[in-house]
């Protein structure tokens, strides 16, 4: 919810693994939007990806965090971390700008 400065004061909790919905962009090790391509089109992507490392390390092979953070996964090239996938309900566009404004990294 926000506040009366229009800053977030509460994210609420996250429904898979506790806690605040709120990640440092410096813990992102890796963002996407999905289908791949389709955020330069006019249909835009359907879901968001990110993956973070601010969760602690026992909740990572939660849901999609245990093929994500397989050693197959590792051995083609991804960083551990906390899966995350959000509806792109959203100009991706703008939200792709922030990821890269904000210096989240991406593989």
């Amino acid at each position: 919810s926000a506040g009366a400065d229009g800053e977030l004061e509460d994210s609420g909790e996250n429904i898979v693994v506790g806690g605040a919905n709120r990640w440092t962009y410096d813990s992102f090790v890796n963002w996407e939007f999905f289908p791949e391509g389709w955020i330069d089109q006019p249909q835009g992507p359907i879901l968001v990806y990110f993956k973070e490392t601010q969760t602690p390390e026992g909740e990572w092979e939660v849901g999609p965090g245990q093929s994500a953070n397989s050693a197959e996964a590792l051995a083609k090239g991804a960083v551990r971390g906390q899966v995350h996938f959000f509806p792109a309900l959203c100009d991706t566009k703008q939200l792709r700008e922030e990821f890269t404004r904000r210096g989240c990294a991406k593989l």
